[in-house]
């Protein structure tokens, strides 16, 4: 039975489905490997970050203390169209968890999300 109800619970299960998922693909595991690591230890403090990053973001929780943006600047330069992968995978991860209306708030949200950092991205140091 899908959750209609957003919880920590669900959220957690929701990042470590998802980001299981982006390990398991070539291109987009490749970035984040090379960010984070391949070891699950080394992925528990990013995992945990982004349960508090939707906590946040969802339940209002105020959880999470950072900045996505600078993150993202760090990271070696990669092909925009990969956000758009993300956004699939992301929103294929909350379709199988939530209710289709639950669903629906999570993908707004990320969508949101990844617009605002490819802006950033795109805009500040444009593709050649």
């Amino acid at each position: 039975m899908k959750e209609n109800v957003i919880s920590e619970e669900n959220i957690r299960q929701l990042v470590n489905d998802f980001y299981s998922k982006v390990r398991d693909e070539k291109e987009l595991g490749s970035i984040f490997i090379k960010a984070i690591g391949n070891d699950s230890e080394e992925w528990k403090p990013h995992l945990q970050k982004l349960c508090d990053f939707w906590s946040s973001i969802m339940l209002g929780s105020r959880r999470y203390h950072g900045s996505p943006f600078q993150r993202h600047l760090m990271l070696p330069k990669f092909e925009r169209v990969l956000f758009d992968h993300w956004l699939s995978l992301f929103e294929e991860t909350t379709r199988e968890i939530y209710t289709e209306e639950i669903a629906d708030r999570f993908v707004e949200k990320s969508k949101q999300i990844s617009k605002s950092l490819q802006l950033g991205l795109y805009q500040r140091f444009p593709e050649k």
